[in-house]
């Protein structure tokens, strides 16, 4: 990948900067190179999703749904709302578009889709796998939802807007109530 870099920044930033010296290129690239790098990328290239990289992004959007709902089935028979929203495809189809950008390239090819898949991979299914999105529609399985709302119609009943109480002691409760430690937190979290 440095290679790749080291190529691309000698022949676009040399095409437009012949004062470029080949030692530059050779070692780590300046701050002000790569600033310049970068204001050139802006303003020279806006490059839109090629037609195979449209393609290859629709399937793999498809794709990446399934884990999310093949775990939600099995708490559940019930079909959680889609855990990938079309926020989040804009903004894999953003950093596709920016990979090919750092390129200088007219259009995001597949294999951009493939490095911006992997970067939504690693962040949202990981956490979703993880839990850290227990509570978010979509991304928590029936059941889980269901006690969801259930601490937080009791939280509602038992503490007044406003109300000082210890999350400690709220959350100590609910878990002799039986419910999830981490459920309880994520409601209080979002509510209080």
């Amino acid at each position: 990948m440095q290679t790749l870099a080291k190529h691309v920044i000698s022949v676009h930033v040399n095409a437009s900067n012949n004062r470029l010296q080949e030692t530059a290129v050779e070692g780590e690239l300046s701050l002000e190179l790569l600033k310049k790098y970068i204001a050139h990328c802006r303003i020279t290239c806006a490059p839109r999703l090629s037609a195979s990289a449209s393609k290859k992004l629709i399937h793999n959007y498809v794709r990446l749904r399934n884990p999310v709902i093949d775990a939600n089935h099995k708490h559940s028979m019930t079909r959680s709302a889609i855990p990938i929203t079309v926020r989040q495809l804009e903004a894999i189809i953003r950093i596709s578009e920016s990979l090919a950008k750092m390129e200088l390239l007219p259009f995001a090819a597949e294999r951009h889709v493939d490095e911006a898949l992997r970067l939504f991979r690693v962040s949202t299914i990981e956490a979703v796998a993880s839990g850290n999105l227990i509570g978010i529609e979509g991304f928590t399985s029936a059941e889980d939802q269901e006690s969801f709302s259930r601490i937080e119609r009791q939280l509602k009943k038992r503490f007044a807007l406003g109300t000082h109480v210890s999350e400690y002691l709220i959350v100590q409760d609910f878990v002799r109530q039986n419910y999830p430690e981490m459920l309880v937190k994520k409601v209080h979290l979002f509510n209080y």
